[in-house]
């Protein structure tokens, strides 16, 4: 009979779990974790830029949804903003509870369930964001918001961190 150190047997067991709760983290950051429906004949059909794409854990199965509104202010010259992702997660979990991108106007609305979120966009290569309340989370730029009581406007101001040419 062989025994077994419950020990040792611990430490790869967890560090196995850690890493698959990454991959899942992960995988819902860059969009892999849901896919989207064909359109007509089997191809996969263009998705607006405006449309929001609700998950499960939509405001339809949370029941009382409140606005969600985010809008980009853009400082400088760069790379086109218009079509930057846009995810809601939910604070604590980070459970992707919408997902979408930003319209020409440089703006995204959603209804979600009253909650508490971190908005998070993942704009062009040299943009930085200027606000103090922003945060890094996995390449994206979140903000915090509380929507349990009233709808909100969340506002990133962008500007380019490279150099521009001539200075």
């Amino acid at each position: 009979m062989v025994n077994l150190d419950r020990r040792k047997l611990a430490v790869p067991l967890f560090a196995q779990a850690t890493a698959f709760v990454a991959v899942l983290v992960i995988g819902g950051f860059t969009g892999h974790a849901k896919t989207p429906a064909p359109g007509p004949g089997g191809t996969q059909g263009p998705t607006a830029a405006t449309t929001a794409t609700p998950t499960a854990s939509s405001a339809s199965s949370k029941g009382a949804a409140l606005k969600l509104t985010v809008r980009v202010i853009k400082d400088g010259d760069g790379l086109p903003l218009p079509g930057t992702q846009v995810n809601v997660l939910q604070t604590g979990t980070l459970t992707s509870v919408v997902t979408g991108t930003l319209n020409p106007a440089l703006e995204f609305a959603s209804n979600v369930p009253a909650g508490q979120y971190q908005v998070c966009i993942q704009p062009p290569i040299g943009w930085d964001s200027k606000v103090r309340t922003t945060h890094v989370l996995a390449g994206w730029i979140c903000s915090p918001a509380d929507l349990r009581t009233s709808p909100q406007l969340v506002t990133f101001r962008l500007s380019t961190s490279l150099p521009q040419v001539g200075q």
